[in-house]
């Protein structure tokens, strides 16, 4: 599913005048955040409107953090966001994890 688009996504890290640098990361980082975000919650996601809001809002704050990669590709990045520091994870999705959890298809993990 399209959770995030390149467009959506450059508009919440606010670059309204994007390189072609930047689009191309762009235009790779929005699908590469679907497909995890659609391997994490599996195959039933519920289409209930506030469950897809509510992921939706996740995959946007999901590309915040996989642009943040652009500038520490190899290290770790942060950065102070409304007051507070906040440290990149190895794995841009894990911070939102915990939003997507709720929704998540529990069949994969029972064994």
């Amino acid at each position: 599913m399209e959770w995030v688009t390149a467009q959506d996504g450059l508009q919440y890290v606010r670059v309204t005048a994007p390189t072609a640098g930047e689009l191309a990361w762009a235009d790779a980082l929005a699908p590469a955040i679907n497909a995890d975000i659609d391997t994490y919650l599996g195959r039933d996601v519920s289409t209930d409107a506030a469950a897809i809001a509510a992921v939706a809002a996740a995959a946007l704050r999901a590309f915040g953090y996989g642009w943040k990669y652009r500038e520490a590709p190899f290290g770790e990045a942060s950065w102070l966001d409304q007051g507070g520091a906040v440290r990149l994870a190895g794995d841009w999705i894990a911070p939102i994890k915990p939003i997507l959890a709720r929704y998540r298809d529990p069949a994969p993990m029972i064994g």
